[in-house]
């Protein structure tokens, strides 16, 4: 019980030190859950509106990562405000005014987008693409046992154990950057021609008639489950695999995305605990929350940890931002815009939608 009491203070003072923790408007009784070690989501909503004004102040400048951050959020308050009766409405539905407004960036930036990051974000920066329409789509789940996964683990490539390892690691596999955005605008793509609509699907209209999904070779061997990733290469593939489970296709069996979710997120956790063993290196941080976000959207109770959303929590600074930080302290600046000053918009876009979705879990 000392321990856990010294620890908790640890992690209230590193959440207050100058420029890297939070300090923010709080009720009294989200503060008080705070230092307990618990955050509600009244706590985590009034983060994600410290965000958004952030986003309002910069709208300009915003980039499509923080624009992606922010929809996924709005699909989040969305679900909060269609699925149960918050008493604190009128202030959940100025935050979702604010999310809109934020979200509405996008029709600007990409009119006619052509390459296949500009399909991706056009396509995603979409709230009612990440709404959860009831409550079934948060029925938690459990991760398989390894031993049920039935594969095997390819010659030479071991779950990472130590830094080292685990830096030597992070360029292995696929997709990359690249790919994930081609693959996707495929997926995508995919679902416009196939016109399916989820909001009209789930209102009781006709169903829609399913067409294959016809994948590029290259894109089919990125996204093999055979293929080893760690890192960023293995988040991206269960974004695809996540994507993939809200399309239609008729060739696609609901088990095997199911089964795919399963398996790269039992990876992800392996990874996810040795960052937390390692005391959150600022320089993994954006890659956990990630993690974090991810496979917690898919279903998973394993990444549903009170202590990890309390330490991702604990990195937003005053201005409302997740911002990285050289190690002694200075400021890194990232870009030439004014918000890059105060704000990773990556790291940014990924804590909204975290905020977003863990209060939503917890309405």
């Amino acid at each position: 019980m000392i321990l856990l009491l010294l620890k908790l203070l640890l992690v209230t003072a590193v959440c207050c030190a100058p420029g890297k923790g939070t300090d923010l408007d709080l009720p009294p009784v989200a503060s008080e859950r705070l230092l307990q070690g618990w955050i509600g989501p009244e706590a985590l909503l009034v983060r994600l509106d410290k965000l958004l004004d952030v986003c309002i102040a910069n709208y300009e400048d915003l980039s499509t990562d923080l624009l992606l951050g922010v929809a996924i959020a709005n699909g989040q308050v969305k679900s909060i405000l269609s699925t149960s009766n918050p008493k604190n409405r009128a202030f959940i539905e100025s935050l979702q005014r604010k999310c809109d407004y934020v979200e509405s960036r996008i029709d600007s930036i990409f009119t006619f987008p052509s390459a296949a990051n500009a399909i991706v974000s056009k396509l995603l920066i979409n709230s009612n693409f990440w709404q959860s329409f009831d409550d079934e789509d948060d029925i938690p789940l459990r991760l398989p046992e390894p031993e049920a996964m039935n594969h095997r683990r390819p010659h030479g490539r071991h779950p990472p154990s130590t830094l080292r390892d685990y830096l030597r690691l992070l360029e292995v596999g696929a997709p990359s950057e690249e790919q994930s955005d081609m693959c996707l605008s495929e997926l995508l793509v995919n679902d416009s021609e196939n016109e399916f609509n989820a909001s009209l699907s789930r209102a009781g209209k006709e169903p829609p008639i399913f067409k294959p999904l016809l994948l590029s070779q290259g894109c089919s061997a990125a996204m093999s489950m055979r293929k080893k990733s760690f890192g960023y290469h293995l988040t991206h593939k269960l974004l695809f695999y996540l994507i993939l489970g809200k399309q239609r296709f008729s060739n696609i069996e609901e088990d095997y995305v199911a089964n795919a979710k399963g398996r790269l997120c039992q990876e992800i956790l392996r990874e996810s605990r040795l960052i937390a063993e390692l005391n959150f290196p600022e320089m993994f941080r954006d890659l956990f929350m990630e993690q974090v976000f991810l496979c917690s959207y898919a279903g998973f109770v394993e990444f549903r940890n009170q202590s990890w959303i309390s330490e991702v929590v604990g990195w937003q600074n005053a201005n409302g931002c997740f911002k990285y930080y050289y190690q002694d302290g200075v400021e890194q600046y990232d870009g030439d815009s004014a918000i890059r000053a105060v704000c990773s918009t990556h790291m940014s876009g990924v804590g909204a939608a975290l905020l977003g979705l863990f209060a939503k879990l917890q309405f």
